[in-house]
């Protein structure tokens, strides 16, 4: 069974001409996918965002290997806080506020 499709003529900006352009080379396929895959998947075409520079370096690392994916932490702290979010580094500074370091490393390490 095919889908039915409608002919629909569009005055576009060249920029966004362009982007959809260059998406379409990008994925391999005709313009008219790439506007159809696009509104498809977002409801209103917006072009890319710049990536910064910091992304950019995050984003090389991961690829070369050199970044590891750090996000199932997140997920693992909270399921060892039974579904509670982990406390933020204020709250920690507040639990610690007033107790000396020596009494945290002495119960740390135990008697002698």
């Amino acid at each position: 069974m095919t889908e039915e499709t409608v002919k629909l003529t569009v005055r576009l900006p060249a920029q966004l001409h362009r982007v959809l352009t260059e998406r379409a080379a990008e994925y391999n396929v005709s313009l008219n996918q790439a506007v159809v895959d696009t509104l498809t998947a977002e409801w209103v075409v917006k072009p890319p965002a710049e990536e910064t520079e910091r992304e950019k370096v995050r984003r090389v690392l991961r690829e070369a290997g050199m970044l590891a994916d750090m996000s199932w932490t997140n997920e693992l702290a909270k399921e060892l806080l039974n579904g509670e979010e982990p406390a933020t580094l204020e709250e920690v500074r507040d639990w610690l506020t007033g107790v000396p370091l020596t009494e945290w490393i002495i119960e740390d390490r135990g008697p002698r």
